[in-house]
């Protein structure tokens, strides 16, 4: 129930619930005589407002002050304020985040050590890798494109210390093609080149290339890029091939890789074996025409000669020509002197002379044999030409034997085996 309202004239300094001159206290107020804290209500004419000022109002049932009483404390605010800055509040943290997410993955969500370990792992599952730059070790540089295979066969169109060669390596041999230029500075200067014609397939000797490509195949590549992230080496931003890159550098080696989530090696470079080269990674499918191309080489091996054998002749047999013959029979001792320890097949191509060791060509012939030993092997065959039958009916009868070979550069089982190697690739 409301208090009836105040006579005219009469203005309640504290609402409707002042109650009207000559009413008492609403229950619950202060006993008569107290005001507010306990102290006596002042007397007539001494008031909160001076002279003709009401009495003190005094508060409602439960002791509490209504509202807009003098020296009551503002209404306390509801909670539903307090919920709502709470969620605006948590609706931005949550839309900041978002954000940062969105930047984050935008901006490549691995970390540099993350994208090296990446680049590292997809090298060494890798089924080649193509080198395009300088490959050097010891006095030999060979610049151009040369794909080394995950066994460590390698191959490809070389400049090799000034000359323009292809390179097949494999199971410690090495194998050049090139013109009969380069295979002159190869051959022995007393053997006469007379089986070289364009580009050949010659063999070398194991010592002529000291570049190790075991040293240059995925695997061992990815080795060292995983060495690079566990010395916590720094990378640098650069940009390599018209691409962001992230480059780490270590006592030996530099690496580029691409700066992004699926990063792939651009450039390898290291002191030791020495490399300065871009780099074109690939996996079992992509690598798969790089192995055949090389197996593809591999079985043009077969007209190849070996270039680091040395054969010679160790001894003639004598009085084998008569004169007045249609033919000569050439016959000597075919010894190794330098090359492979085991049995190596070798073209021996018999020329004769007439009257001096330069003089006029009689003719020559051609024989097959397979060396072994220290001991040496006979191969002979007979000369036929109109110009031996004339030389044999002539005044003279000194004439010179000369000898020049060509040895087989791979055996049919090395060939097989080879080709084998390259499948496994």
């Amino acid at each position: 129930m409301t208090n009836p309202p105040p006579p005219p004239g009469w203005d309640p300094p504290g609402g409707s619930t002042w109650p009207p001159p000559g009413q008492g206290p609403t229950p619950g107020g202060p006993p008569p005589g107290q005001g507010f804290g306990g102290q006596a209500t002042p007397p007539p004419g001494q008031g909160f407002g001076g002279g003709g000022t009401p009495p003190p109002f005094y508060p409602p049932p439960g002791g509490q002050p209504g509202p807009g009483m003098y020296g009551a404390p503002p209404p306390k605010k509801s909670g539903s304020g307090a919920l709502i800055a709470l969620l605006v509040g948590g609706a931005v943290v949550i839309v900041l985040l978002l954000v940062v997410v969105v930047v984050v993955v935008a901006s490549g969500g691995k970390s540099a050590t993350e994208k090296m370990r990446t680049a590292a792992l997809t090298v060494s599952n890798a089924r080649t890798i193509t080198y395009k730059g300088t490959l050097s070790s010891g006095t030999d540089s060979l610049q151009g494109d040369t794909t080394v295979t995950k066994s460590g066969r390698a191959g490809g169109a070389v400049s090799w210390s000034g000359s323009n060669v292809t390179l097949l390596t494999a199971d410690g041999k090495t194998f050049v093609k090139a013109d009969s230029t380069y295979w002159k500075t190869k051959l022995s200067s007393s053997s006469s080149t007379y089986f070289l014609s364009g580009q050949q397939w010659g063999r070398l000797s194991s010592t002529d290339l000291t570049v190790d490509f075991k040293q240059l195949t995925p695997a061992m590549v990815a080795s060292k890029m995983r060495q690079a992230v566990t010395l916590r080496v720094k990378p640098t931003k650069a940009t390599l091939q018209g691409r962001k890159a992230l480059k780490f550098t270590s006592a030996l080696s530099t690496f580029y890789i691409t700066d992004e989530d699926s990063p792939k090696l651009l450039r390898y470079e290291s002191s030791y074996p020495r490399v300065s080269a871009d780099t074109e990674v690939k996996d079992t499918a992509a690598g798969a025409s790089d192995v055949s191309t090389l197996r593809s080489q591999a079985g043009e091996l077969r007209d190849s000669f070996d270039s680091s054998v040395r054969p010679t002749v160790s001894e003639y047999t004598h009085k084998l020509c008569n004169a007045n013959s249609s033919s000569c029979r050439v016959r000597g001792k075919v010894r190794v002197l330098l090359g492979s320890g085991g049995p190596v097949k070798v073209e021996v191509r018999y020329s004769l002379t007439g009257s001096s060791y330069t003089g006029k060509d009689l003719g020559s012939c051609t024989t097959s044999v397979t060396v072994s030993g220290s001991d040496g092997t006979w191969a002979e065959c007979s000369v036929r030409s109109s110009e031996w039958a004339a030389f044999s009916r002539g005044s003279t009868s000194t004439y010179y034997q000369h000898s020049d070979f060509k040895v087989t550069g791979i055996s049919d089982s090395e060939l097989s085996s080879l080709q084998s190697g390259f499948d496994q690739d």
